[in-house]
């Protein structure tokens, strides 16, 4: 019995043994991409505002240029783990979901997908809800993981805690109450993953681990490039350095050595491509109409729903490019090609309206095409001048097309009472649906995002172009964000279908 007892006791120890052996293994093997790999990036605003900026996805393409590796990205602005901000698709009718829509929803998305590997970035905005959100946060959390690896038994995660509150400094307030949630979202994120074996895809399999490996990164200290540099626009959202940072500092956490992508002079030329394929995904993924082309309206336009396929033909071009240049050496690439779209507007003879007036009122023609083509809203500025939102895009992108749309400023320069003056202020555009001038610039509500424009160098040409807010609903074209105003109390309102309300006051 003896003998029985130490023969199992030296097992046991073996075991132990031979398990730290394998966890000291996990950590000592750097973090791997493989040919073929889908790689998804999921989460809130951190997540769906990447796709602007590319750095984080031409970071991992180029320290792994000799495998064909796909990324999409299905960040969504606002949403927690269970896919709160994922409404409006399938409407029973009018303002009524059916019960769980959001999370069938982004199920669906994570169906269509089959990622092999999986970033998530959740965390920023389940924080506001404070300590008593935590225990649904990490259930929620938990199920989505669990999912995800039905969805695709072999996959692995890499877990972002949320960024920092960034102190601003005035009139920005005190972020430090925040920065108190934030860090325990941080730690209930690094909970789930200690949870789960460390990411090793060398040593995984469905038959040896039941559940999904991953990696957590905790993003609490992004290293800004200099003590100058600000790395949020207001204290929780990132702007290009930001992104360039996170992308730097997930490196590190990865792999523990910068890549060639820091100083390459070929580095600018591969993240305009991955701008471009993002830019077609998100059209391929998130459709202007969707309520029309899939949902509660499809019967209205659901034939319209083959043409959104048509845009994998030009993800592919540009993945095509992509391959050429992530080994970030000059390389001969397929030319870009001529994106269709009404650049210059042509003069259209229209009829002029007739008008019964008042007497002593006269109604007079003040600006016709081609000063202004396709106008969706405009406001005067206090010198006058009128802001023209032009839409040759409206109703809806379609695939291969240009976003083309532009902000136009009209003048009367000669006081006769007529615009005889046209300023192409900003261009490239999609579906400019409201424009308001202010602080020095104009905000343009477009897609899903209020965007920030100004013109930093006196040109008249818009080259400062900032999100402002995100995550506005484009289910509906006629509902999107509009009508943008002043008001009274100095603070700037707008209309939507999901959203009516303020942002803080402009400075005098």
């Amino acid at each position: 019995m003896r003998s029985l007892i130490k023969l199992l006791l030296a097992a046991i120890a073996l075991a132990l043994v031979g398990l730290l052996a394998i966890r000291s293994y996990h950590r000592a093997v750097p973090f791997e991409l493989h040919e073929g790999d889908r790689v998804v990036f999921l989460g809130d605003t951190l997540i769906e505002r990447a796709q602007y900026h590319g750095w984080i996805e031409l970071m991992l393409t180029t320290r792994f240029a000799d495998r064909n590796i796909t990324f999409r990205n299905l960040g969504w602005s606002a949403d927690t783990p269970d896919g709160d901000s994922r409404l409006g698709l399938s409407l029973l009718q009018a303002g009524h979901e059916p019960a769980g829509e959001s999370w069938q929803q982004l199920v669906q998305q994570l169906e269509a997908a089959k990622p092999n590997v999986v970033f998530l970035g959740y965390g920023m905005a389940s924080s506001f809800a404070g300590e008593a959100g935590l225990k649904d946060f990490k259930k929620n959390y938990t199920r989505l993981l669990d999912v995800i690896q039905r969805v695709s038994p072999t996959v692995r995660f890499v877990l972002l805690g949320p960024v920092s509150h960034e102190s601003l400094g005035a009139p920005w307030g005190d972020p430090a109450k925040h920065n108190e949630q934030l860090q325990l979202y941080t730690q209930a994120i690094g909970e789930i993953a200690q949870s789960r074996p460390p990411a090793s895809p060398s040593l995984f399999s469905p038959t040896t681990k039941k559940i999904a490996p991953a990696v957590f990164i905790s993003l609490t200290n992004l290293p800004a490039s200099a003590p100058t540099t600000k790395l949020t626009d207001n204290g929780i959202h990132l702007n290009d350095h930001g992104y360039r940072a996170l992308a730097e500092l997930i490196e590190q956490q990865l792999f523990s050595s910068p890549g060639a992508w820091r100083t390459s002079p070929q580095t600018e030329i591969l993240r305009q491509a991955i701008l471009r394929k993002d830019e077609w995904y998100f059209h391929r993924s998130r459709p202007g109409n969707m309520a029309y082309i899939f949902g509660f309206r499809k019967k209205e336009q659901g034939a319209n729903a083959v043409e959104i396929p048509k845009f994998d033909a030009n993800i592919s071009a540009e993945e095509v490019r992509i391959a050429k240049l992530r080994t970030l050496q000059p390389a001969e690439v397929p030319p870009i090609p001529r994106r269709i779209g009404n650049l210059i507007t042509q003069r259209v003879e229209q009829a002029h309206p007739q008008f019964e007036v008042a007497e002593g009122l006269e109604v007079t023609l003040w600006a016709e095409n081609p000063l202004l083509d396709k106008p969706i809203h405009m406001n005067f500025d206090p010198r006058g001048r009128l802001w023209v939102a032009c839409s040759p895009v409206y109703p809806q992108i379609e695939p291969g097309q240009a976003p083309t749309d532009k902000i136009v400023i009209l003048e009367d320069t000669t006081g006769q009472g007529r615009a005889d003056k046209v300023t192409l202020f900003a261009n490239d555009l999609l579906i400019p649906t409201g424009l308001e001038p202010g602080n020095g610039g104009v905000y343009v509500a477009q897609s899903t995002d209020l965007l920030f424009l100004k013109d930093t160098d006196g040109d008249g040409q818009a080259d400062e172009r900032r999100v402002v807010l995100s995550g506005f609903g484009t289910e509906d074209s006629h509902q999107n964000l509009h009508t943008l105003h002043w008001g009274p109390d100095g603070r700037l309102y707008m209309n939507s279908p999901c959203t009516r309300g303020p942002i803080p006051k402009r400075p005098p």
